[in-house]
């Protein structure tokens, strides 16, 4: 019995936070369409102070990245693919490499790095200091006015930084095809075009969906868990990372799977 209890309890640690996780979301949802009117002013600038971290404050380090991803990418294939009319294949090389799977996929990890780790630090140090008690006491609900906030400053800013990140990679990746064959833009984007489809878009909003999810609500798990010390937090923040970056791992492969298998 011991044996089994030990096995079991991995599954049950899963089980219980998949149900946690759930319940964070549900409540959210559910104190998301009780707003009243006189509520919307704080829960918007809180929306915005989040967007501003997320995306704002992220823009160079997404950029950056994508230049040198869209270059690099177009650079590598090049090389290999010299003397084969390498130019005919920008399309079929750029969507599926770059558009389907590294944007999002690079976008979220940045993201975790940088905003989930300090959401789940924030409400960590919030609910040591007895910050989230005293919101209920005084009548403000903690789902309103922490989680809500956070996830929609999430989602716009994942969108928004998406856009930016494949539209910088495909810049970077026309500069590369400019320099190297001189293909004209008009040409560049054409050959994208024919290789990029609807399904690909929805993929697309459907992971930035499901990812931002997962940053999020990660992050308020764990931050809101602590209880005891200021060395948790640093915990919380490691296991945020950590299960947000295994979650959109496995959320990319299923919806990798059911679009494109």
């Amino acid at each position: 019995m011991a044996f089994l209890a030990r096995l079991g309890a991995p599954v049950r640690g899963f089980l219980e936070f998949l149900g946690d996780q759930v319940h964070l979301v549900l409540r959210t949802l559910r104190y998301a369409l009780s707003l009243r009117m006189d509520q919307l002013a704080t829960v918007g600038g809180q929306t915005r102070l989040q967007i501003r971290f997320t995306g704002f404050d992220a823009l160079w380090l997404v950029s950056g990245t994508a230049l040198l991803l869209g270059a690099v990418t177009l650079i590598q294939a090049f090389s290999q693919l010299s003397g084969l009319g390498a130019e005919n294949y920008i399309g079929a090389l750029m969507v599926p490499i770059i558009l389907r799977e590294l944007g999002p996929l690079l976008t979220a990890m940045l993201v975790i790095g940088r905003s989930s780790t300090a959401i789940a630090a924030e409400l960590g140090a919030m609910q040591l200091s007895g910050e989230v008690d005293a919101l209920a006491v005084h009548g403000v609900n903690p789902y309103q006015y922490l989680l809500l906030p956070r996830w929609l400053g999430v989602l716009i800013a994942v969108f928004a930084l998406v856009v930016f990140f494949d539209t910088t990679a495909l810049a970077g990746g026309f500069l590369v095809a400019r320099l190297k064959y001189g293909v004209t833009f008009g040409f560049f984007m054409d050959s994208v075009r024919q290789t990029l489809s609807n399904r690909d878009f929805v993929a697309t909003l459907l992971k930035v969906l499901l990812f931002t999810g997962a940053i999020t609500f990660h992050a308020c798990h764990f931050g809101l868990r602590i209880r005891h010390s200021q060395t948790e937090i640093p915990q919380a923040v490691t296991k945020t990372v950590v299960s947000a970056l295994v979650a959109i791992f496995l959320i990319d492969g299923l919806i990798a799977a059911l679009f494109y298998f």
